[in-house]
């Protein structure tokens, strides 16, 4: 049997497709994880900041980010060698490096949001983060990874949820709500 150019075009064409879904759901598994650890990080962070005067907060929040990228890293180093994506011969491993770095520029970022705008209402300093996660999911779920869209949407509205309607509990609110990025996660690791 001989193919036609059409055919084959659009043999290609979903061999291409297939692989880029593939390609996706390997990386909500890997991401899944990672989810889950940091809605854990979250509660303690904003479980800290409503019982904790705001002198501790940002001592804290160094100790449970640098916690959460260090386990960030080795759950995506597990994930991927689990799913058989490292091995003997396989180039070196950068995805470890880019995302500390992108944490980092995160980290970076908002000390230098707060430095600047220095918020009077320690509620701006509750709501920022999640605001931004929320940002940064939705742009990750436009361009690349759809479900990451809804995460980032569920997210922005529960910070802003909490920031108008509870604002006096905003910290207790704002760590149950990381229980939407654990049940996030699980959506991803399922996928």
């Amino acid at each position: 049997m001989v193919l036609t150019k059409d055919e084959a075009a659009a043999a290609l064409a979903e061999i291409d497709t297939t692989t880029r879904r593939s390609g996706m759901l390997k990386g909500y598994r890997i991401g899944g994880p990672i989810l889950m650890l940091w809605s854990v990080i979250w509660a303690l962070g904003y479980l800290n900041m409503g019982l904790l005067p705001p002198s501790f907060w940002g001592w804290t929040w160094i100790g449970l980010d640098a916690v959460g990228a260090i386990g960030s890293v080795l759950l995506a180093q597990r994930a991927k060698s689990q799913a058989g994506m490292a091995g003997k011969g396989a180039k070196p491993d950068t995805t470890s490096l880019r995302m500390l770095g992108g944490m980092a520029v995160v980290m970076i970022f908002v000390s230098a949001v707060f430095s600047v705008l220095r918020p009077v209402d320690p509620a701006g300093y509750i709501a920022f983060p999640g605001l931004l996660i929320g940002v940064i999911y939705a742009g990750v779920g436009v361009f690349f990874a759809r479900r990451y869209l809804l995460i980032g949407a569920v997210m922005f509205a529960l910070t802003l949820i909490g920031f108008y309607g509870f604002k006096e509990h905003l910290a207790f609110w704002m760590a149950s709500a990381s229980a939407a990025l654990f049940v996030s996660g699980v959506w991803l690791a399922r996928a």
